[in-house]
């Protein structure tokens, strides 16, 4: 059984429509979202509106929560420009849908978060050690767990116990590599594998900024430079 788990779209249509087309040459038996769809790039109402088409199991990320109808955090987040913007773009629908999004998505022993088995916040990093590791193994319960969050894919293991993927981000890597990221989780008779995989897309296009958006140069520098600003 394969599964795709794609992460921090982040606004960004073009990278998402990319990272779908290259998800169907591999014959994954299910697709799964891992969170932050809307907040900051150009497009938040259009990846909303095609993840909800698509019908498959998406989970919450920390910027969804800010943009929940009737969120705890919605205040806070209007009182900044950006957020302002993507509140008053995204339609009701999509602000419902954001707040309907469960914590988490299993299937069979995989576990997929978008930060990690107890928070959509904290930060496991890149190359975390086997401590933290084993922490979100045992919290997960469970053989593989798939986050995002962090922007930086990679694969650790933990011998014995389990695979700890993060898929990268869709939208916004911050690896110094602007190509989308995601990942393939495999199971096979010896359990868990994973592989990530990088798609080119035409970030020029990606690039273009609504007139209004109030931070459209900082987001498309990070977008083809695939650097946090």
């Amino acid at each position: 059984m394969k599964v795709a788990v794609f992460s921090d779209v982040h606004g960004n249509a073009v990278a998402l429509e990319a990272v779908l087309a290259d998800i169907e040459r591999h014959g994954v038996a299910q697709m799964v979202y891992g969170g932050d769809l809307a907040f900051g790039g150009p497009a938040p109402e259009a990846c909303v509106v095609r993840i909800r088409a698509l019908g498959i199991p998406c989970v919450r990320g920390n910027t969804d929560e800010w943009f929940a109808t009737g969120s705890a955090a919605q205040p806070d987040v209007l009182r900044d420009a950006l957020g302002r913007w993507v509140h008053d773009t995204l339609s009701a629908a999509s602000r419902e849908f954001l707040r309907t999004l469960p914590f988490e998505h299993r299937v069979d022993d995989l576990l997929i978060v978008h930060a990690t088995p107890w928070s959509v916040s904290d930060l496991v990093p890149r190359d975390a050690d086997q401590t933290v590791l084993r922490r979100v193994l045992t919290e997960a319960r469970a053989a593989a767990v798939v986050y995002g969050h962090i922007h930086i894919g990679w694969i650790g293991q933990v011998p014995g116990m389990g695979l700890v993927v993060n898929t990268g981000s869709v939208g916004f890597p911050f690896d110094g590599d602007p190509h989308a990221s995601y990942a393939v989780l495999t199971r096979g008779p010896a359990g868990w594998t994973a592989e990530l995989h990088r798609v080119a897309y035409d970030l020029d296009r990606a690039a273009v900024f609504p007139p209004d958006h109030p931070a459209a140069a900082r987001w498309a520098t990070m977008m083809r430079t695939g650097r946090r600003g």
